[in-house]
This record gives C-alpha cells, structure tokens and sequence, in this order.
C-alpha cells in the first residue's frame, strides 16, 4: 500500500542535486509541489458525486487522457508514449512537456497525428495532443497559442467538442508568469461559445487538496481530492470556480493509487497535481476518472485518464483502389450490377451518371472490402519492448535502483534499434538498385533525406486575422475562390448565347473514342466528388463501357452535364503550393482543382477535336503546351539574342511580362469571342459554354468540404482543355497588340516582337519609346480581356554594350541586370557564369541534403554514384545545353564535379588523392563540363534538323545587323559546338 504520511520539508532546485531527475532537452529542473501530502479519503469505484444527472446525446464511448512525459526529443520517447496510448485504448492524449520547438501538426509511423505548440527559441515547456486516425477526420481546427496552452476542436454532436491542452507554470515560475498564464487561459475559453463542450486537460502544478469540506462549491469540486491543498490550488480552485468548470479528478472515488498524478525523486511522497477539466454543464458526460500507474515512458507523472461518451459526426467513405488480383472480380460484379438495371430509353446523362456510379460503388464495395489501415511498422525491437514492460512493472526494495538502469538501458536500446532501422533502410536502397526498381528506391531516399516540416492551417482573413477553426478556414478559402473567379463587371447578363436546337451537329462520339481515351487517363491520381478513381474506370466491364458511350453522346447532342462532371474541388492549402511571403495570406497560394475522371473522357475527345481548329494558329514565339517544344527552346531564345545582340553592338530592350493570376481571370465572353472569331464550329463552342456557365467549386481542407460556388471566369483547373484554351486566348491579345506594329528585333530577315512560354511573355524592342507603346496597348488590351499585369514583378531588361541607349524611364519598371527566365538566370551580357554559379550552389544543396546515405557503409559504392547522377547532377545540368561555357566555368565546373566525388566516397581535402585517381576508382569516363557541351552538342542537330523557318534555327543562325566591336569577338554559343 502506498505511503501517505512522509514528509519531506524541501525539494532541492539544484540540477546537479541527486534527489532530482534532469530534465531532457531544457535547463533546470521542475519543483511540481510544496511539501503538502495528506490523503485521507477512499471509497468504492466508478461513484460519481457532482449534481446534475441528466443525460446528453453523446453515444460513443471515448478515453481523453493527460500525461507530462518530461520531454519527446529521446529517440524512442515518442514511440513509447504511442504504445501506451494503444495499450491504454486512448482517444486523446495530451502531452505536457515535450520540449519541441515552434507549433504545426505532423503524422507519426503509426498513423497517429501530433498536435504541438511550442517555445520559438528553446526547448522549454512544450503541449501537444496526439489523436489516433479515426479521431483526427474529425478535427475542425487547432490553434498553438503558446508553449503552455494548446487548443484544438472536434466535430461532434450534439455540439463541437474543444480540447484545451495546458501546462502550468512550476513553483519556481515568478508571480507574473503564473499570471499570465491563467490571463492567457482565460482568453481562450472565453473565445469558446458556452454551448460546446470543453476538456481542460494538464498539468496544473497546483494541488487542490481534501475536497470534503468544499459543499459550497460542489458543482466545482467532488468528495474525493488528494492530499493538502496549496495557495496554487487555491488560486486554480477560485478559477474554476469563476469559469464554472467541474475538475472530474476529484469526483470518482478510488483508491489513492488511482488518483495520485505525480511523485518525488526516490518516491519519497506522491501528490496530485495534474487534473482533467470540463465545463460543468457537461460534467455527466464523463463516466469515470482514475491514473495508471502502470504506464511508464520514464517520466515521474502518471498517466491520467477520463472516460466519457462522444457522438462522432459521419464522414463519408472514399473510393478504394482495386488491386491487380481483383480487378477481374470487380468486373464481373460491375456487369451484374448493370445488367440488373434497364434504363428508360428517355433517361438524361444525370440519371445514367447516377445509376453507373451507384453501381461501380456497390461493385467496389463488394470487391474490396473495407479494411482497417495498417499501422507502418515501428522501429523499436521486441527486445527492447520487452525491457520497457520490465521497467514498467518494476517492483521489489531496489526498485528506484533497477528503474534507473532500466532507464538507461532502453536509452541505449532505442538509439541503437533507430540507426539498425536506418541501416536497413540503406539495405533495401541498395537492394532496389540491383533489381533497377527506381520508383522504391528514390522513396527510401526520400525517406532519408527530407527535412522535417510540421503543417499548419492558419490562415488570414480579409482583416490580417489569424484564423484557427478548420471551419472558419474553410469557409476563409471559399470566400477567396469566389471572389478570385467572380465576373468582375458584375453583368448578370452573362451566359450561353444559342439554342441547341439551332446548332449544326457535329460528328458523334464513337464507341472506339471512349475505349482509346479510357487507356489515356493517369493511375494514382485523387478523384473527383464522385469519388471514382481513373483505375475504377479503366476497368469497368463491356457495360459499363457502353453506359459512358451512351452518357457522352447525350452531353454531345444537347449539352446537359451531369453535376459531378462540372464539379471542383479545391486544395488551396498544401504546402508544395505556397509560392513566397507570408503563409496567412491566400494571395500567396497556387490553388489545385481535382475533377471527375469521368468527365476526362469527354474533356480528352473535345481536346483532340478542337485542336484540329486551333494548333495551326499558335505561333513559334510560343512554346507553352505545344507538343515538340519546351523551356529550353525558349531559354535557349533568349541567351542567342541577348548574346548576338551583345556581340555586333546592337542595342535591344527586353521586358519581361507578368500576369496577375493569369489562368484564373480569363474572361468567358471574350473567350467565346475569341473562339468564334477563330474559325471554332458553333457546336464545340456552345459545347464548352454549357460546361463552364453550370460549373461549381468546393473548397476541401484536410476533412472538412465548403458550401459551393460559382465559377464566373478563368480556365478550369485541371481540365484537359484548358492548356490549348489560354494559349489561343493570349494569342489573340498578342495580335490585337501587333496590329499596324513594325517595331521589334530583325533576325535573319524576320522580325520578332515576343516570345512567349505559356503566361510568361517577354517584348522585345530597340528603344525605349518603342517598348513603351508596345507594353501600354499590350496592357490596355490584356485589361479589356481581363488579364492585368503585375507591374511589381515585371521587369525591365537593357542589352548595350557601349550605352548607346539612354533611358529617361518612362517605363515606370524596376531595371534588372539579370532575370530568372522559366529557371534560368539570363544577364544582359549573354554570360552564363551566374546561372553555373547558381546551379552549383542549388546541386551542392542536394548533395549535402543526401549526407546520411554518403555516410552509410551499407550502400555500394556503384549506387552511391547512380545517386549523384540522377538526384544531384540533375539539378546542376537544367538548361545546360543553352549555356556558353568558358575555359573558367569548365574549370570552375569540373571543380564541382570533383567536390561531389569526394564528399560522395568521404575523402578529406587534407588527402593526398588526384582527382584521376578518384575518377579511375569510380570508372568516370566523361567529365561533367564534357556533358554538358555534348549535351549542347545534341540540341544544336536537333535544331539543324529542323525546318528552315523554325525560330531556333533563325536565333542560331541567323544574321544580326550591327558591326562587330575591335578586337576579338566573345565566345559564342556556336563557337563552342563548331570545333565539334
């Protein structure tokens, strides 16, 4: 039985004393209580004693629990405490103390999903909760407040459940940061509407002693406190008391194991001081309240638990992938399914919609079963397990003893069980190499080298707000797409301008379309919101074939979509896509859209039909979309002007052109107009009319889907057509522009004016007053279509070798001497040494991110050099066959090259190895400099093979005007490939 009547006047707050236990990952140490201890009340299990008995419409039983774990950072910890939660069939967890720095959420191997606020600049104090995969789909927000309070909310009925993770200043804390702290905490609550529910779980530092005298504040407190209260329990009592909150801990009788939550080094006394709180209304939702003692992770807190009663909210199920070996049995379950329905003759593309994917639901739902995910395996051994359960049930007079070696036994054990885990994983890289299964291997490299990055949803709102609520950001986001694809002349007048009846029919959809375009749609892509996935699709049966034939043809003659396929989805919110600046604004977000797959089939047979009318009318200046050309030819445009114009003293102009949200304000009747002017037939255009005056968005944020809205402008994102419809679109603002225009750069005869890479156009002129009139029609007719230039991020460029043009800067444009052009650093002098430079420093990045596996003794030397070739040397050689290399940048090359071998094979600069000698070892017959000149090389027969008028012919080989300066002319471009 436990000792309750030891006292122990004094914890000693020196770190080095022996009477206390250091703290991992911060400085000093934590005086939890004062010497209060009594406990002087026991009673029957599971008997609750605060008023109210009234039930609430909470079904589901779930355990919420708290547990101060003195540090996450040791390798192990956070696999140990998960164990426990698993163990203890936990729900919520949270943590207090985790010593992790800054506050974001991230997935742990398990499945599981940590929630964390921490201090920016140490690694003190530290919340979190952890929720298991089926409780974190209902997360509606969380927000990271400081280092000692966290909240997050739950979707539940009957209404919103809010955990508020706390962790209360120690003893040692001075009076105004224990101040702060419950001024902060009173904030909190009181941005939380009455009517939820709200567990106030933590580690409170604060002991609330005996309750039984306590009558007049039972709705506060029940019978059965613990030990003697303190002046921090009452000040955290007389906060309860105010904010009507009921601590459940003193409410269930138990025996004195059960309750107490902490003990002092050597186990010399034990007290409560970690409590689970809720808002008193709600207190008959909880069932029972006790600790376990028997959980251990090396902390000198017990793990307190609560149980209580929550009606989850029910998320709909998604789309399962069908395996290979099932795929047969799918087919022929789709095909029963079908071939038990008879559709009327008369039915609308909306009821066969709904009548095939209702049956692919069900044939899937039969095929693939749903099964529960399997949790990734952990890296922890059975042997270590093993000493973490004897630790655990650790017993006997030399118990502090065995505990404390135990301790750091398993320290020892987790360290070496994380780098044997590491090892194997270098083991499969090698593995994958061998049997050449690139796709596996560069994943375990990926693995590896990623840099750990915590999510976060906060965004802003049209105030600068900080927003938490994963309902508010939702609907955050709709409000900006709305406002984004918004008509902004407000004409309400907008929409279709025919009548199917009056539209010539052009040729109907064939069976054979649907069966060749069906193998063109992409495997392991999201689907849409009828959750039907491309591979679903490829493998219905002949009848489900037949069904897509028929629903085709029915939007083919008269333009009626089914919802699904004019439906988007709209990940705003993804990491990846967050271009620069602050990430609460919306503004600095690429949104992504996914649609129906479905729908693809229809969107791929209109894309290859209006082509026919389109590509022959997309100049060479733009190489956007276009099959055959790329970025290169365009990098490699502009190096050969800028050069040849630098070499024969010909002044030139370039202004590099940015749109402001391009793709996304393309005008709908201008489109239409543009088509039609265009030469597309009347049926193609009142085809993609019907589509995009009935399309609809949904914005999705984690689990969480908005209202819909409207699209009222913009290409749709995602679709197949939209490529080919913005590039005929800025080609028409491109010939309103050049109408009656005679400026621009002569090359060989021929004049250009722009080149162009989808939205990225670049002018080009010879004076100032040329460029000027040239950008403001471009301007003034881009605003009339509805696309606006960015005038911050539009940039001028001069290319004068001895100045003979003078600015007087009636541009009003920022002048740059260099420009990143399409990832490619283009100067005005046509050098390519910075974009050497900087491509070294960006591989040199790579390299030095792939340390770990250069260490790795387990990886073949061969693997290791496949490794820098494809994930390094990558990097380096973008756009290396537009470059001029000089005898210093193959040098300066060469040396990079030199510094990959080394660092790769873990030689010193202090060894005395020549760099052939590494070579040799490494059996490198080309040199890195060498490739990229044979890579230049290559290009240069790609472009002779081309047809004389091509525009890379004409850059290459073309004539200048000018004269050539005295003396020797600069190394050329030409120059370089010629004695080849």
């Amino acid at each position: 039985m436990m000792s309750t009547d030891i006292l122990f006047d004094v914890l000693s707050c020196d770190p080095t004393d022996h009477r206390r236990h250091p703290l991992p990952g911060a400085s000093g140490v934590k005086l939890a209580t004062e010497a209060s201890h009594e406990v002087t009340r026991q009673a029957s299990e599971g008997r609750i004693v605060t008023g109210d008995s009234k039930t609430i419409l909470i079904r589901k039983q779930q355990r919420i629990s708290t547990w101060n774990v003195n540090g996450l950072l040791q390798a192990g910890k956070l696999s140990i405490v998960e164990k426990e939660m698993e163990n203890h069939n936990l729900s919520i967890l949270g943590i207090c103390e985790t010593h992790m720095r800054n506050n974001g959420h991230f997935k742990t191997s398990t499945g599981n999903t940590v929630y964390f606020s921490g201090n920016e600049n140490s690694s003190r104090n530290g919340v979190a909760i952890v929720l298991p995969p089926y409780l974190n789909q209902y997360v509606l927000g969380y927000h990271p407040i400081s280092d000692r309070i966290l909240t997050l909310k739950l979707n539940t009925k009957p209404f919103i459940t809010n955990v508020i993770q706390i962790y209360a200043p120690t003893a040692q804390a001075k009076y105004e940061d224990i101040d702060d702290f419950y001024h902060s905490l009173d904030a909190t609550l009181g941005s939380i509407p009455n009517r939820e529910i709200t567990f106030i779980p933590g580690d409170w530092n604060a002991k609330v002693g005996e309750t039984t005298a306590d009558g007049h504040i039972r709705r506060t407190v029940g019978n059965f406190g613990l030990g003697k209260r303190n002046d921090r329990g009452e000040r955290f009592l007389e906060f309860c008391v105010e904010k009507d909150l009921t601590i459940l801990n003193t409410c269930f009788q138990h025996h004195a194991r059960r309750l107490y939550t902490w003990k002092s080094p050597g186990d010399r006394f034990r007290n409560q001081i970690n409590y689970i709180l809720i808002n008193s209304r709600w207190r008959s939702t909880v069932s029972n309240v006790k600790t376990y003692p028997g959980a251990d992770c090396g902390s000198d807190h017990v793990l307190l638990v609560a149980n209580f009663r929550l009606r989850l909210k029910a998320q709909k199920r998604k789309m399962q992938f069908i395996d290979p070996d099932k795929q047969d049995s799918f087919r022929n379950a789709l095909e029963k399914q079908l071939l038990g329905t008879t559709p009327p003759a008369s039915e609308s593309a909306e009821g066969l919609w709904q009548r095939l994917k209702s049956s692919i639901a069900s044939a899937v739902s039969e095929t693939v079963p749903k099964q529960a995910k399997q949790k990734r395996s952990m890296w922890i051994s059975n042997d270590t397990w093993e000493l973490i359960e004897r630790r655990r049930t650790c017993t006997g007079s030399d118990k502090i003893e065995n505990y404390n070696a135990l301790s750091k036994d398993i320290k020892q054990r987790c360290r070496r069980d994380k780098n044997i885990f590491i090892e194997n994983i270098y083991k499969g890289i090698e593995s994958h190499s061998l049997k050449l299964q690139s796709s596996d291997l560069f994943k375990k490299v990926r693995l590896l080298s990623k840099k750990y990055k915590a999510k976060t949803w906060v965004i802003g709102d049209e105030d600068g707000d900080s927003i938490t609520d994963l309902q508010l950001i939702t609907e955050r986001w709709r409000r900006y797409c709305e406002s984004l694809y918004k008509n902004p002349t407000n004409d309400t007048t907008c929409g279709p301008d025919f009548v199917w009846a009056d539209i010539v029919q052009e040729p109907s959809i064939l069976h054979s379309e649907i069966k060749a375009t069906l193998k063109k749609l992409k495997d392991n892509k999201a689907p849409g919101h009828d959750n039907i996935t491309a591979e679903t699709l490829k493998h219905s049966a002949t009848q489900g074939i037949d069904v897509l034939h028929k629903i085709c043809n029915h939007i083919w003659q008269n333009g009626e979509w089914p919802d699904d396929w004019r439906s988007s989805i709209i990940l705003p919110h993804k990491k990846a896509l967050h271009k620069k600046g602050s990430t609460k604004d919306c503004n600095n977000y690429r949104t992504l859209a996914l649609i129906s797959h479905a729908s693809k089939i229809l969107l791929h047979i209109i894309n290859s039909r209006i082509r026919h009318f389109l590509d022959w009318q997309i100049p060479q200046e733009q190489a956007g979309f276009v099959k055959g050309r790329g970025t290169r030819e365009q990098i490699l445009n502009i190096r050969q002007l800028i050069e040849r114009c630098h070499e024969f003293d010909t002044p030139i102009i370039l202004c590099f052109v940015d749109y402001s949200k391009a793709f996304d304000c393309v005008g709908w009747n201008c489109l239409w107009r543009v088509l039609q002017e265009l030469g597309v037939p009347m049926h193609l255009k009142a085809f993609l009319q019907s589509l995009y005056y009935g399309s609809q968005g949904t914005v999705r944020v984690d689990y969480t889907m908005s209202n819909r809205f409207n699209f009222r402008r913009g290409v749709r994102q995602g679709c197949i057509l939209s490529p080919i419809l913005f590039n005929i679109y800025g080609e028409y603002i491109m010939r309103k522009t050049l109408e009656n225009w005679d400026g621009g750069i002569t090359i060989g005869g021929v004049k250009v004016t722009n080149l162009r890479y989808a939205d990225d156009t670049t002018l080009l002129a010879t004076t100032e007053a040329e460029m000027t009139e040239l950008l403001n029609r471009m301007e003034h007719i881009g605003l009339e279509m509805g696309l606006a230039l960015n005038r911050s991020k539009t940039k001028i460029m001069v290319v004068d070798r001895t100045k003979k043009l003078e600015l007087s800067g009636t541009l009003n444009l920022e002048l740059v001497d260099n420009f990143i052009y399409l990832g490619s650093n283009i100067n005005n002098t046509g050098s390519s040494e910075l974009e050497v430079r900087r491509r070294i420093g960006m591989a040199k990045g790579a390299m030095t991110q792939l340390g770990k596996i250069w260490k790795d003794h387990n990886i073949t030397q061969k693997t290791k050099t496949k490794l820098v070739l494809t994930l390094v040397f990558s990097i380096f050689i973008y756009g290396a066959e537009t470059w001029t290399l000089k005898a210093a940048d193959r040098k300066r090359v060469d040396a990079f090259e030199m510094w990959c071998w080394r660092r790769m094979l873990r030689i010193p600069w202090t060894a005395k190895r020549s760099n052939q000698s590494i070579l040799d070892q490494l059996q490198i017959k080309t040199r890195l400099s060498t490739l990229c000149l044979r890579r230049a090389l290559e290009y240069f027969g790609h472009i002779a093979r081309k047809t004389p008028d091509s525009l890379e012919r004409l850059f290459v080989t073309g004539k200048h005007r000018g004269k050539e300066t005295r003396g020797r002319s600069p190394t050329g471009w030409f120059d370089q490939i010629a004695p080849h």
